[in-house]
């Protein structure tokens, strides 16, 4: 078998090395984003439950000398807090790497091994 041959099969197999790490990432992060999800579902169905009690007792407890105000400054308090918390998420979501990125860091290492530090040059 020549040489080039040899380079090829190697190439391939370290391809689907490759290929298979990216499998596993993948569904690493598909089973890690589920149960964040069902976590933060649950979360909210708790916290709403309790927002609700609480607002009807502030409500109740206030009606009396607030009467209707109590209804809108409790609504600015959750306002300014729900957005806070989507700012904190837009940020968070900004910063979450990309999928595959350990993946793609390495078949670009990868091709620097195979082709060079030249072969990022003649790509683009």
């Amino acid at each position: 078998m020549s040489i080039l041959g040899r380079v090829q099969r190697a190439a391939g197999s370290l391809l689907l090395a490759r290929a298979e790490f990216a499998v596993v990432e993948l569904t690493a992060s598909g089973a890690q984003a589920m149960q964040w999800l069902l976590s933060a579902l649950v979360a909210t169905a708790l916290l709403t439950l309790t927002l609700v009690s609480v607002t009807a007792s502030i409500v109740l407890a206030l009606w009396d000398r607030a009467g209707w105000y109590s209804v809108v400054i409790l609504a600015l308090v959750y306002a300014a807090v729900t957005a806070v918390a989507f700012q904190r998420l837009l940020r968070r979501l900004r910063n979450w790497p990309p999928v595959l990125a350990q993946t793609l860091s390495e078949l670009s290492k990868d091709r620097e091994a195979l082709f060079g530090h030249d072969a990022a040059v003649r790509s683009e």
